[in-house]
């Protein structure tokens, strides 16, 4: 990729690995279900531009949108309340494995000895995190948050059914779906949202703006804007650096604490992910050399 790709690269991976900050900050302050309606509620407002009828069967949309921003988005938000930045921020990266396994018992692709290995050493990396006790972390809340990783690979697997359908319109339409029924959720399971958002000091306000703004909107458009321009095999790898990045953050910005069982858990769960990654690359550019020397049909 040319510089300003790779540019746009690392400002993307920096705006996601940092949003673990921002979700955390904002959580601590405001009840998570509340903080997920508000932030879906926002960007339904900021990106309703793009609410055109969708191509997509409605049921698909709305299917996807509950799976992420329920799913995935609410459970993270309350999960992170008993964690610290840096095991969220490796713990999510299982989305990489599940969404393999999913594949192969969903839509019957296949995987080779490359990204078995992948999978286990990342699975057992997880099982290193909640067996070990001097993890010093909420088990609980860490099979909550293997759970949101799940349902976040789900949801890619979902996406494959929604055709024709552009990313700030996905998101538009998530935002419709799930801030009322994340509200419900709130008002079900939380109590004195109003009150604790009205006395809420500033830095939750910045947290929310962040992770609508930043994460949400420019995190994601300057993404596709990557994807629509250079080869995905260029772009997919610098997702790897969230994790790392939301680790430094939680280290420095939150004082997030380093323990040998962190690093050996979260070390397994990322070597796998990269070999599970670094394979599907490889693979991609095995196939598209193949094609070239074949040339075009007769």
């Amino acid at each position: 990729m040319p510089l300003i790709g790779v540019l746009a690269a690392l400002a993307t991976v920096t705006l996601w690995g940092c949003n673990f900050v921002a979700v955390k900050v904002a959580v601590t302050e405001v009840p998570p279900y509340f903080v997920t309606a508000m932030r879906f509620a926002l960007l339904a407002i900021l990106l309703s531009p793009f609410l055109r009828i969708p191509k997509a069967r409605t049921r698909d949309i709305a299917g996807y949108a509950l799976i992420m921003g329920v799913g995935h988005f609410a459970i993270m938000f309350y999960a992170i309340q008993f964690l610290d930045i840096s095991t969220t921020g490796i713990v999510l990266q299982l989305g990489t494995p599940f969404v393999v396994l999913l594949a192969w018992l969903m839509l019957k692709e296949t995987f080779g000895l490359w990204r078995m290995a992948g999978m286990a050493l990342a699975f057992t990396g997880i099982v290193i995190l909640i067996g070990v006790p001097t993890v010093g972390v909420d088990v609980a809340a860490l099979l909550i948050l293997v759970v949101a990783a799940f349902m976040w690979a789900l949801g890619s697997i979902r996406a494959k059914q929604i055709p024709d359908v552009s990313a700030f319109s996905l998101i538009a339409w998530m935002g419709l779906i799930v801030a009322p029924v994340a509200l419900g959720l709130s008002m079900l399971f939380e109590a004195d949202q109003l009150a604790r958002t009205m006395s809420a000091p500033p830095k939750f306000w910045y947290g929310l703006v962040y992770m609508t703004l930043a994460s949400s909107i420019a995190g994601y458009g300057l993404w596709y804007w990557l994807l629509n321009r250079y080869d995905v095999t260029a772009v997919a790898p610098y997702n790897l650096l969230v994790p790392l990045i939301a680790v430094a953050s939680g280290v420095t910005i939150m004082g997030d604490e380093l323990t040998l069982t962190k690093l050996i858990g979260g070390g397994m769960i990322l070597g796998g992910v990269s070999l599970i990654t670094v394979r599907q690359i490889v693979l991609a550019r095995r196939a598209r050399r193949t094609a070239t020397l074949q040339g075009p049909p007769s």
